[in-house]
């Protein structure tokens, strides 16, 4: 215990603080050094604006600031509570700043800070929680699996993962909630986007059944080779 909260304080001190400090420069300044006249000029703004669009079909609205979080909590996931504390006014007011942590039954207001849903809000969760942890994790899955192919198609795959649930629970509990408010064109797009994703797993998954298929052929062939020759 003592060690795991030791490592915490470590990951605090250097990994989120630094993480933290950099998207509050981003967020203050352009890319010309000068201090942005709103934070939608800014250079985090700039960055993580084309990954807004993939996140619309999930969240239902056009934020860069959510995309900018999802993005930092690739280093740690602590740093997307972080990051929406920088990135939205008012905000770190319902964040424990020592936890990283939303305060008991905040969720609602935050919600209403981000101005999205409360679907879309645990859409959004749902899409953080499974895609790939924090880099350590990633630098874990490599040493352990010792192959950059197989490295990409875990990352890939938890991405798809990710982002298939995120769909749908935005897309479904929209539906049920408040259906008149999902729109047709983000409602199609993600669609696509998940079922490209289901169509690669089963494109994969049959290429293996195969090559295992010819694999336990070519076995047999030769054990029945070896026999008759005995």
């Amino acid at each position: 215990m003592c060690s795991r909260g030791w490592a915490y304080i470590v990951k605090a001190a250097t990994i989120i603080l630094l993480c933290n400090t950099a998207v509050q420069i981003m967020q203050t300044f352009t890319w010309s050094f000068g201090v942005a006249e709103t934070s939608d000029s800014s250079i985090l703004a700039s960055i993580a604006g084309p990954f807004a669009y993939l996140l619309v079909p999930i969240v239902g609205v056009l934020s860069w600031q959510l995309a900018a979080a999802a993005v930092t909590g690739f280093i740690a996931k602590e740093n997307v509570v972080g990051t929406l504390a920088v990135c939205f006014v008012g905000l770190e007011n319902l964040i424990n700043m020592d936890e990283l942590a939303l305060l008991e039954g905040a969720g609602a207001e935050a919600a209403g800070i981000i101005a999205i849903t409360k679907v879309a809000a645990l859409a959004y969760l749902m899409f953080n929680l499974y895609t790939p942890p924090c880099f350590a994790a990633i630098g874990a899955m490599n040493s352990e699996m010792k192959s950059a192919k197989w490295l990409w198609a875990g990352i890939g795959l938890q991405l798809g993962v990710g982002y298939t649930v995120g769909y749908l629970v935005y897309t479904i509990g929209t539906l049920i909630t408040a259906p008149a408010t999902l729109s047709v064109g983000p409602a199609l797009g993600g669609l696509a986007a998940v079922l490209v994703f289901a169509g690669i797993i089963i494109a994969l998954i049959g290429h293996t059944n195969k090559k295992l298929k010819a694999e336990y052929a070519l076995s047999n062939a030769s054990k029945q080779y070896a026999g008759s020759n005995v």
